[in-house]
């Protein structure tokens, strides 16, 4: 009996069982449709989420004339800036919130009155927001203020580095010939025009927490080997724990495999899942995460007494990383998604859409590298756990 041997077996043994093949290859493929069905129309291809128009209001209640006031005129006249929001003029702090109030302004930008001052002075140059009702327009406003902001400290820096001659760097800003503000991109993740659909969104995500679901059915293997006193008897055949262990872990990880191969295949058929154009790093990706998964199963399989404790601590484990990668949902909230960087799901999901919306190669092997960091810790992990607990009956 070797490695192979235990690893058809396991199997074998597996895919008799209904329960355990409705949940690693029917759940997932229900809930994709469902979930990309549902939220199609709020995660669709991205056109109908593009903002319109930015009204904003510019409340200036210092003096209407020098370089900061003509800096900021050339801005919101240039055509890309223009495109994208309508200006007002204010003298008054009131009459702009009383403005947003009414829901006639989106966002304002107020100029603090001694900002030319301060500018003279080597301070950084900021701005004050007043922000609507909608979130959306909110984040547009300040994204536009802050390049600008930031394009006018990279002037100043200039002056101060280089001297008064370079002070024709700021000029230039305001010269017409030369206020396109160039610098204001508006562009999509990865291709132009491209994005990601709900059913894309939820088939990557969805992917990544069954398959971490497969690292369950290890850790109930390993206890049913124990709670049926059959662990026993495999130690009794001239083979050594670790083959027994071994063997274990890889049939549950072919098994892993053939789940993500029939969820990307089946997703594509059946629903149209594009996964891009780089079949060998969807391969490579889930190779990654059928590591991370085995190990989580074995780590928690080791620490636990039992296989209801096991099942429990597996669960809430896929369940908190699936929920704060934003496998349900995006979430926006930066603290949770910083904590989701620590996640298997965030870099598979990652990689994934970086992916379907064709970036850079670079980009893509970023999230993938990252993914092999997690997964490398978490085989480190589990080696030392085994090396001190191993796999035996107590």
């Amino acid at each position: 009996m070797n490695i192979w041997h235990i690893c058809m077996f396991e199997i074998r043994r597996i895919l008799r069982i209904r329960s355990v093949l409705l949940n690693l290859f029917v759940l997932p493929l229900l809930l994709i449709f469902i979930l990309g069905a549902a939220l199609s129309s709020t995660m669709d291809t991205g056109k109908d989420n593009v903002p319109g128009q930015v009204r904003v209001g510019v409340i200036q209640t210092g003096s209407d004339s020098g370089l900061v006031t003509e800096a900021l005129n050339a801005f919101v006249a240039a055509p890309a800036v223009s495109e994208m929001m309508k200006v007002q003029h204010f003298t008054s702090e009131e009459e702009a919130e009383r403005d947003l109030r009414q829901g006639e302004l989106d966002f304002a930008v107020l100029i603090p009155p001694d900002l030319e001052e301060r500018m003279a002075k080597g301070e950084e140059a900021k701005l004050q927001w007043i922000l609507g009702k909608d979130g959306t327009l909110n984040i547009v406003g300040e994204t536009l203020f802050t390049r600008f902001t930031d394009e006018l400290n990279r002037h100043m820096a200039t002056v101060e580095v280089l001297g008064p001659e370079a002070s024709m760097a700021m000029a230039s800003m305001t010269d017409e010939g030369s206020a396109d503000f160039s610098y204001v991109n508006v562009s999509n993740s990865g291709t132009a025009g491209t994005s990601y659909s709900a059913s894309q969104y939820y088939a990557a995500s969805m992917l990544a927490m069954f398959m971490l679901y497969a690292g369950m059915t290890t850790s109930n293997s390993l206890f049913s080997e124990r709670d049926k006193k059959t662990l026993t008897r495999l130690q009794a055949a001239p083979v050594g724990n670790g083959v027994i262990f071994a063997g274990k872990i890889a049939g549950n990880s072919l098994l892993a495999f053939m789940q993500a191969l029939i969820i990307v295949l089946m997703t594509y058929w059946l629903y149209g899942v594009n996964w891009g154009t780089h079949p060998w790093l969807i391969v490579l990706i889930c190779v990654l995460i059928t590591i991370s998964s085995m190990m989580i199963g074995v780590i928690v399989a080791l620490v636990s007494k039992s296989a209801a404790s096991a099942s429990a601590l597996m669960q809430g484990i896929i369940i908190a990383m699936t929920f704060i990668s934003g496998g349900f949902t995006p979430i926006a909230i930066d603290f949770v998604q910083r904590i989701g960087e620590f996640t298997v799901n965030h870099w598979v999901l990652q990689s994934f859409l970086r992916m379907m919306l064709n970036a850079s190669m670079s980009e893509i092997m970023h999230n993938i590298l990252m993914l092999g960091v997690v997964s490398a810790v978490l085989l480190a992990i589990a080696a030392v756990i085994y090396g001190k607990v191993g796999y035996r009956y107590e």
